[in-house]
C-alpha cells in the first residue's frame, strides 16, 4: 500500500473523533485536550504498525480497518456520553 494512503487513512478517522468532540462542545475543557492527545497516540500507533505490515504482502490495512471500527465505536460513546450529559442538566 502507498504511503500516502496509509497516512491518509491514519489520520483521517482521527480527525473526524477531535471534530465531532468539538461539535460536541463537552463542558470540560480537559476532555477535548485528552481527546485530542488519545487519537494523537492511535494515529502514530496504526502508522507505526501499517508501515511495518507494509514489508509482507496481504497484510497491510487490517490494523487500519479495525481502527476505523474502534473510531465509529468511539463516536458512539461520545455522542452517547453527551446526551447523558445534556438529560442529567436538563432534568437537574
Amino acid at each position: 500500500m502507498d504511503l500516502k494512503i496509509v497516512f491518509l487513512f491514519c489520520t483521517l478517522p482521527c480527525l473526524a473523533i477531535v471534530f465531532l468532540t468539538w461539535i460536541l462542545h463537552f463542558p470540560w475543557t480537559w476532555l477535548f485536550k485528552t481527546v485530542i492527545t488519545f487519537e494523537i497516540m492511535i494515529a502514530i500507533i496504526v502508522f507505526i504498525i501499517e508501515l511495518d505490515a507494509r514489508k509482507t504482502p496481504g497484510n497491510s490495512g487490517w490494523i487500519m480497518i479495525f481502527a476505523g471500527v474502534f473510531q465509529i465505536y468511539f463516536a458512539v460513546l461520545l455522542m452517547l456520553t453527551r446526551l447523558v450529559i445534556w438529560l442529567i442538566k436538563k432534568q437537574g
